[in-house]
């Protein structure tokens, strides 16, 4: 099978066309086809050398995929989509069968390819919140694909949200709240800006910034709030860090990843995603947000179209979910 394949760790540029074996499957999982995965911001840092891969995983890029499920001749079955520990930038990959989401029929292949990475992030941050209807929520980011998404599952749960983005992307975010904080600003603006919004401090902040943003963090959750980091674009090492807010205020500082949990906390958090997500999806109360949706071919312009695409996005370019189709 043909895939995206580094001799090094480098720049977008170490991308190449590579070719090897389709994967053998194990117990409890099926081989796939694939027809439409995207990029995430954990690709443009593992082909940089600054994210490890999980144990037993294969090193080909890739966390999501849609496609179709192939039996043992590897005739189609049914469209399914998934998130993947690796390998969706290639033409098959191996996928716990108890991971496989049917997808709907009134969701095309290319932008399912776009749903599972970022809508079940945004359902497990929306979960480790424990946020109850009219409770409040500060969304950084809110304009990338796992911000946009939680913009929706927010409304829809009835949580208030506050959404955090840099000035040209406003008009993205205001498809789904009025309440922005415009990030090219002190973080002192920044907070005057919440306090305007909501004087009471808000219940939870969904963090993927990390070091730029913890002082606004800390000044904008109320007592017992909750801080979720997902992410840490502008880094983690924070001079002259302060514990004392965190116990003044009670705040619960909870670190999360997806990609290196267990199958089973995947199979759960997935049969959830069916139950209480994918509806909305399914009947359009909310989207996919795409940026855009590139179609290639397994040749070397293909490959310059993911160099393309992941250079977007490291200059912050895109809003939303650059997704590649596969022709």
């Amino acid at each position: 099978m043909k895939h995206v394949t580094q001799l090094e760790y480098g720049g977008p540029e170490v991308m190449k066309l590579g070719q090897s074996d389709i994967p053998q499957i194990q117990k409890n999982q099926s081989l796939v086809e694939i027809k439409s995965t995207s990029i995430n911001r954990a690709d443009t840092l593992q082909r940089q050398g600054l994210y490890a891969i999980p144990k037993g995983v294969t090193n080909i890029l890739g966390l999501e995929f849609a496609g179709y499920e192939l039996d043992e001749n590897r005739n189609r079955i049914r469209k399914v989509m998934s998130i993947l520990p690796g390998g969706g930038y290639s033409q098959y990959a191996v996928v716990n069968k108890d991971h496989l989401i049917d997808i709907p029929d009134n969701i095309p292949l290319d932008i399912a390819g776009g749903i599972c990475e970022i809508y079940l992030t945004a359902y497990l941050l929306y979960k480790l919140s424990d946020l109850k209807k009219g409770d409040s929520c500060l969304i950084y980011a809110a304009a990338s694909g796992v911000g946009q998404a939680a913009l929706q599952l927010c409304n829809i749960f009835g949580i208030n949200v506050i959404a955090s983005c840099s000035k040209e992307k406003v008009q993205i975010v205001t498809k789904y709240t009025k309440n922005i904080i415009i990030r090219d600003q002190s973080i002192e603006q920044q907070f005057q800006q919440l306090q305007i919004i909501h004087p009471l401090g808000v219940n939870a902040v969904f963090d993927c910034i990390g070091k730029q943003n913890y002082k606004l963090t800390l000044d904008s959750l109320t007592i017992d709030g909750k801080w979720i980091v997902y992410g840490l674009i502008t880094g983690g090492i924070i001079d002259n860090f302060n514990l004392s807010p965190l116990l003044q205020k009670r705040i619960n500082l909870i670190n999360t990843t997806l990609r290196s949990r267990s199958d089973d906390f995947k199979k759960n958090l997935i049969d959830e995603f069916k139950q209480n997500v994918l509806p909305y999806l399914q009947s359009g109360q909310i989207e996919i947000p795409v940026d855009s949706i590139t179609k290639i071919k397994w040749d070397q312009d293909g490959i310059n179209q993911f160099i393309r695409l992941h250079t977007e996005m490291e200059q912050n370019k895109n809003a939303g979910k650059q997704i590649i189709y596969f022709e």
